[in-house]
């Protein structure tokens, strides 16, 4: 007889190759309020009709115990699970980056905020967060015309990957992780999406980079009001380098199609899809300020 399948998460595509893989899903445990929730409310996986939206840690493991099961997939689960406390299985998780760097929440964002390498990771779940022995990885480079956007999208990918060898080898771990210096965890907070203009311009553009998801943006302050930006890129054109530098420095030289140029630190820097927040309106002449 094949192993029976759990799954616990927040978004759909390593359930997407566990159902093409043919597993014994028994149970599908979703977090409640994630894009997982939705795509089953919109009819985008057929296939799992045995799903239970789960809001908080005790709900999940009350569920748990009423449940055989000889494999637990955790994929976006947001609670620490006490393995030893659960019923006799292989519990599993897979963590959207190359651990053992970028433990924590959100290492997508933080693989563009701070110029890592991030990937997927398949692990034995143990007592702490992300920690387990490896099972299988892929590893995605670091390059700076990735941003946010796209590179959830080569995570998903990268992590039904990882399942799929993990499957493979019938979870047996490949190696532990090894702590080293340098490793980064990283979770968002407030204002490392926010723009204050005292940054060097690299890494204003990893900014952006990194929150550019229509959900979030960039924020700044002018003259006009509070903003969003969504997109930034630098501008090499010497004709336009001489109308922008007629201006001071972080002043509004040109607004076209909800873009604004102007210069700071001797680029020429041209934001995108800037967005007002509330009824902020922008002019030429504006400052961009401090925030």
């Amino acid at each position: 007889m094949g192993s029976r399948f759990v799954f616990v998460g927040n978004r759909r595509f390593v359930l997407e190759q566990m159902i093409l893989e043919g597993l014994d899903l028994t149970a599908v445990f979703v977090v409640g309020g994630t894009h997982l929730e939705r795509d089953l409310n919109n009819g985008l996986l057929p296939k799992v009709t045995n799903w239970i939206v789960v809001g908080s840690k005790a709900e999940l493991l009350s569920q748990l115990e009423k449940n055989r099961f000889d494999v637990l997939v955790s994929n976006g689960c947001p609670y620490i699970l006490p393995i030893s406390d659960l019923p006799a299985a292989r519990y599993v998780n897979i963590h959207p980056s190359f651990l053992p760097d970028l433990r924590g929440a959100d290492p997508t964002i933080g693989a563009i905020l701070l110029e890592r390498d991030t990937g997927a990771t398949c692990h034995v779940m143990d007592a702490g967060i992300d920690t387990g022995p490896i099972i299988s990885q892929v590893r995605i480079p670091y390059s700076d015309d990735l941003d946010a956007t796209t590179l959830y999208q080569l995570s998903f990918i990268a992590e039904k990957r990882v399942f799929s060898r993990s499957l493979a080898r019938d979870f047996q771990p490949a190696a532990d992780q090894e702590e080293v210096p340098g490793l980064i965890y990283y979770s968002r907070k407030g204002g490392d999406r926010v723009i204050t203009f005292t940054e060097p311009n690299d890494l204003i553009l990893r900014k952006i980079r990194a929150f550019n998801n229509r959900s979030q943006g960039c924020e700044f302050v002018a003259s006009g009001g509070r903003f969003r930006v969504f997109s930034a890129r630098l501008m090499h054109n010497p004709f336009l380098a001489e109308i922008v530098t007629d201006f001071p420095a972080l002043t509004v030289a040109l607004i076209y199609e909800n873009s604004i140029a102007f210069h700071k630190d001797g680029q020429v820097m041209r934001f995108d899809s800037v967005q007002p927040d509330g009824n902020g309106a922008m002019a030429i002449g504006d400052r961009l300020l401090s925030a």
